[in-house]
């Protein structure tokens, strides 16, 4: 008898033979150690590739458990099973999308160096646990044991679904809450540095929560010495340096997630003028009640041509109309192997030869080598389209004919990008791929119209451009307090004329107002007085929080706006002054009645708080131009604390030996009882970032405990 295999039996199969192995498996990845520093960092030094992964897996654990666990069970599609209904929304996204079922595919897609290092990785998570039960909580152990499946799905789900195609975008296509995920990266060459190295910039921001976590740590094997954060639960870095080169990746503006309207009748959808079929597929979402009992959802998954249906709602903003989705890069198995091997490049030629394999489908990636060069990468599986703009693609197109399906993605050769700029800087601030040095080298004209938007300068890039064009020769030092730098483009633009507005008015109210914003230096230190005043009033002039991040350089609220010949100063002039006097006043008001005072510091009202460490907080809105990028969550009790922004921050000179510095704001653990999980707010408060250890005797004069494996 022929014996027919489903997906699920062959996706159950992989799942089972991958844990067995674990079981059958030799003990020969326990060939490393761990030496912890007194920041919770790991520096993991491994005799071969296989207990590398071992030891990192073990690593993240120890510092991030509960956390990873949750995560690697979210990317199965069962939180909800696990944890209750709060997770089933996410479940549906990841069940709809196929994430756990694709990964099994990619799984058996690896490489067998690659496929070993992920059963080791995942080993480690499974052994830290089972040897440390006391350290993670009884809800986390619900996930276990973890598969090299479960850390594919997770990276999946977070780089393709979170980042790439998120769920927000179904309900609300264009608009985001808040600062939009994002990131600083620059470049300097040997022209622009002091020392004639080359200096380059990591500084991700991001939500200081849940997936969206990094974790820092050192990884040396024969061959292999690199420094830098990996996303939650990796098993790779992902911003990386060694001691001759690096990168850092920012948010670009890759449009890879299309929908599609799809006209619907019976049978199926329209295409191409016939009637074509849906492919369906049923799954069951479990969802855990609060008496722990499992209340079954049926899910009916169907799929088009394009993808998976992602909404059928009625009302807006599909105003009932069937919408498919269409996600880029799904095709390319090899995000992990990529990742290795640009953090092990030593030069520019060997990361090149990385990075053209496109298997990361997103990120403008950085560069910069000890011989002196620096590179900017638009990085990205760009589908390539039929017709159309950026903004075209941006929004739901027809799906009821083949002129719009796209089937390939553009090649490397095809990609935007900027190798030794004679500026001798390249800059990245998640804008388009054409402000990356100016004079721009890179004509928008000569790509096709839908790789990206259209070149403008948000306030951040505006601040980032002006910070280097202004400086002559920079040095480490400099480097730092460049990327330090507080002030807010915004109030350099328009307090003046704010300032004479109030001053016009002449009321007792507004003169107070023009004297509090004149001592302002513009900056959002903590002790800043004037910015948290100058905050609040843009927030009532843009017309609320939801509406903050939408103010661009092309906004009609300025007189003159942004212009493509005068890119880092325009947009300037307030359109209507005394509209803009009015929400000055309405914001002064309500200052005064919540702290008593227009003059409150910064600090006082914005804080670093985790835990019981509760300090003055600096930084700003990357919206009104401040580079040190920190979101004002929600008030708790007049005081406002950072939902997203700067998260990990490191500072390099490609120097013989290496110099860098760095900082990982909230802190490198997240486990209830660890002391890292606010260690570094006093330096983040202070302005200040921590020396890295590069070297093995650096972590020993350093040490706090080391994890040995035999």
């Amino acid at each position: 008898m022929q014996r027919k295999f489903t997906f699920s039996s062959l996706l159950f199969l992989t799942i089972f033979l991958t844990e067995t192995s674990f079981s059958q498996q030799k003990p020969t990845y326990k060939q490393a150690e761990i030496l912890w520093d007194t920041w919770g960092v790991p520096h993991i030094y491994a005799k071969n590739d296989e207990s590398l992964f071992y030891a990192y897996g073990w690593a993240q654990t120890k510092n991030h458990g509960n956390l990873i666990l949750q995560l690697y069970g979210q990317a199965r599609g069962k939180g909800a099973e696990y944890w209750g209904e709060k997770y089933a929304q996410a479940d549906r996204w990841v069940i709809t999308n196929s994430i756990h079922e694709r990964a099994a595919e990619w799984y058996t897609l690896q490489k067998p160096a690659m496929r070993k290092n992920l059963d080791a990785f995942a080993r480690g998570v499974n052994d830290y646990a089972n040897e440390n039960p006391d350290k993670i909580s009884p809800e986390a152990k619900r996930a276990l044991p973890i598969t090299a499946v479960d850390v594919i799905a997770h990276a999946q789900r977070v780089t393709h679904f979170v980042f790439l195609a998120p769920q927000t975008q179904v309900a609300s296509l264009e608009r985001m809450q808040g600062d939009k995920n994002g990131s600083n990266a620059w470049a300097i060459g040997p022209k622009k540095s002091t020392s004639g190295n080359t200096l380059l910039l990591t500084n991700p921001h991001l939500p200081w929560t849940d997936l969206y976590l990094y974790v820092e740590a050192q990884l040396v094997s024969p061959g292999v010495n690199t420094y830098g954060i990996s996303r939650m639960g990796f098993p790779i870095l992902t911003m990386a340096f060694n001691a001759t080169a690096g990168y850092s990746q920012t948010v670009n503006t890759n449009d890879g997630q299309d929908f599609y309207e799809l006209t619907t009748v019976e049978g199926g959808y329209k295409w191409d003028g016939k009637v074509k079929a849906f492919e369906a597929k049923e799954r069951i979402l479990k969802i855990r009640q609060p008496d722990g009992s499992l209340k079954e959802e049926k899910m009916v998954i169907r799929h088009s041509v394009h993808g998976p249906v992602v909404s059928e709602k009625v009302g807006p903003p599909t105003r009932g109309k069937t919408i498919a989705m269409r996600v880029a890069g799904l095709g390319q198995a090899g995000i992990f192997e990529q990742y290795w091997d640009m953090a092990r490049a030593k030069d520019l030629t060997e990361f090149e030869a990385a990075v053209s394999r496109l298997q990361i489908p997103m990120y403008t990636l950085m560069f910069a080598d000890n011989k002196g060069n620096i590179f900017n990468l638009f990085n990205a599986e760009v589908p390539v389209r039929p017709l159309g703009d950026w903004n075209f693609w941006s929004g739901v197109v027809r799906g009821d004919t083949s002129a719009t399906l796209w089937t390939k993605t553009h090649s490397y050769k095809d990609l935007p990008k900027v190798r030794n700029p004679a500026t001798g800087w390249l800059q990245n601030t998640n804008e388009p791929p054409w402000t990356a040095t100016v004079p721009m080298v890179n004509n928008y004209k000569d790509f096709p119209a839908y790789m990206a938007p259209a070149p403008n300068m948000s306030f951040r890039t505006q601040r980032s451009v002006r910070m280097l064009m202004n400086s002559d020769k920079i040095s480490l030092d400099e480097f730092i307090q460049l990327k330090l730098s507080t002030r807010m483009e915004l109030a350099d633009r328009i307090a003046p004329e704010l300032i004479a507005a109030a001053e016009a008015n002449g009321s007792p109210e507004a003169k107070e107002v023009a004297s509090v914003l004149s001592n302002w230096d513009h900056n959002t230190d903590n002790e800043s007085k004037g910015a948290f005043l100058f905050d609040r009033f843009v927030r009532k002039w843009v017309g609320g929080t939801e509406k903050l991040n939408s103010l661009g350089t092309a906004s009609k609220l300025f007189s003159t706006p942004w212009d493509l010949n005068d890119p880092i100063n325009t947009p300037k002039g307030i359109a209507d002054p005394k509209a803009a006097l009015v929400a000055l006043l309405d914001a002064a008001k309500e200052v005064k009645a919540t702290y008593g005072r227009l003059d409150v510091p910064w600090g006082e009202v914005f804080r670093f708080r985790i835990g019981d460490v509760d300090l003055p907080g600096n930084g700003g809105p990357g919206p009104m131009g401040v580079f040190r990028t920190m979101t004002l969550g929600a008030p708790i009790d007049g005081k406002y604390f950072p939902a997203h922004g700067d998260t990990y921050v490191a500072a390099i000179e490609f120097s013989k030996p290496l110099k860098a510095k760095v900082l990982t704001s909230y802190g490198n653990a997240t486990q209830p009882d660890s002391k890292h999980n606010n260690d570094q707010l006093p330096l983040l408060s202070e302005k200040k970032m921590r020396p890295v250890w590069f070297t093995r005797e650096e972590a020993e004069q350093h040490l706090a405990e080391k994890t040995v494996f035999k």
